[in-house]
């Protein structure tokens, strides 16, 4: 499957096609009512207007690299049901946010690519208004109660370079999410010229700290740093592969204990 990779405008093309080809495959992996997944995840990206398009182009590539990982696919396997349900939103001020790919099943590695294919096609958007972390964060607890799967977990996995400036306070939102049992974790741009709520210069460890102390939250809840550009894709490797290996991981004692 590296022969999908775009290294000329052809590949381009070969991309384009193929994500097609997954816009009808992803027919037969919408919700049935009541079907059990091992996670249920809501990607949100944060495409505001403080990440610029080299940042957010890199953002998207990590995740469109990491469903293209064998230990991402083989870590979804190791699950219980042997898969996951995800959806990737991209958002920015109060309300302003963009669905990008609708709940989708990965089961396996053509699924997987599937996936990464048509994050790949499509270009990131530029939403204005600030930067509101309640607001998404409502709006993936909606997703989650409406996604018609029934999940072992439920995870939001949020990106953001900045503190929550519009909309909402963040400490309400967070504890209705948290009090149905999601998950919250970061992903915490924490270089460039950080900006709080006042316009102030933020340091990246007091950015970091806002998002373990303010945004994160349940079972396991961690915040993985990006301390520079070169750092998203590995960063969130890292991230993803930790959330589904734990995922895993549980499932592994449940069958331990059964055994016993």
């Amino acid at each position: 499957m590296q022969v999908w990779r775009e290294t000329s405008r052809g590949h381009r093309h070969i991309a384009v096609l193929l994500a097609g080809l997954s816009m009808a495959v992803t027919i037969f992996n919408v919700a049935v009512a009541g079907e059990f997944v091992d996670m249920q995840l809501v990607i949100a990206a944060d495409v505001s207007t403080s990440m610029d398009a080299e940042e957010k182009a890199l953002q998207q590539r990590g995740f469109v690299e990491a469903f293209r990982r064998p230990e991402i696919i083989e870590a979804i396997a190791a699950g219980r049901h042997g898969r996951i349900a995800v959806t990737y939103v991209e958002w920015g001020g109060d309300g302003q946010r963009r669905l990008v790919i609708p709940w989708t099943l990965i089961a396996n590695e053509m699924d997987s690519w599937m996936f990464s294919l048509k994050l790949e096609v499509s270009l990131p958007a530029k939403i204005h208004r600030g930067t509101s972390i309640s607001a998404i964060l409502s709006y993936a607890d909606y997703l989650i109660r409406s996604s018609g799967y029934e999940a072992t977990r439920s995870l939001v996995n949020i990106s953001g370079d900045g503190v929550n400036n519009k909309g909402r306070d963040v400490m309400p939102v967070r504890a209705g999410v948290l009090a149905r049992g999601i998950t919250i974790n970061a992903l915490a741009v924490v270089y460039g010229g950080l900006l709080g709520d006042e316009g102030e210069v933020i340091s990246p460890e007091n950015l970091l700290a806002y998002f373990r102390s303010e945004v994160i939250g349940g079972p396991d809840a961690f915040a993985e740093p990006v301390a520079a550009p070169e750092e998203y894709s590995p960063a969130i490797y890292r991230k993803l592969l930790r959330e589904i290996s734990n995922m895993s991981e549980i499932a592994a004692i449940g069958d331990k204990a059964r055994h016993r």
